[in-house]
């Protein structure tokens, strides 16, 4: 009896690491130039970023000058992530989340996570360099 729970257990475990990938943090990204040619001022970028989280369902709210704390809710899943900026970068760094399958000793989590963080990141480009 013990061998077949350790069996199950073995094979559960398999199978949740299977989704599980490193934690996805993008560092430095640069800030696009605009269409238009004008500089990026802090505030252009505060609204390319809250433009590109809006695009993809994340909400957003300012915590402090440079910072943006997005978060998004996905059926029963939740993610949170730090959104640092200025003219020149901006960076999405993991925060926290509920029901991704979190480990913070391996820096792992969901492959959606990931998925999510991407996109994301795509939305705030395009915005920006409007």
């Amino acid at each position: 009896m013990t061998r077949k729970l350790l069996i199950a257990a073995s094979a559960a475990l398999l199978v949740s690491a299977c989704t599980s990938n490193p934690i996805m943090n993008l560092d430095d990204r640069a800030v696009p130039s605009r269409i238009d040619g004008s500089k990026q001022t802090v505030k252009t970028v505060e609204k390319g970023i809250l433009a590109g989280c809006l695009d993809k369902g994340w909400t957003c709210r300012e915590v402090s000058p440079g910072l943006i704390v997005a978060s998004i809710d996905v059926r029963k899943h939740h993610a949170e992530a730090n959104i640092n900026y200025d003219v020149d970068s901006y960076s999405i760094t993991y925060k926290d989340s509920k029901l991704l399958d979190y480990n913070g000793r391996r820096h792992t989590i969901h492959r959606n996570y990931n998925r999510w963080i991407n996109n994301l990141d795509a939305a705030i480009h395009k915005n920006l360099a409007i």
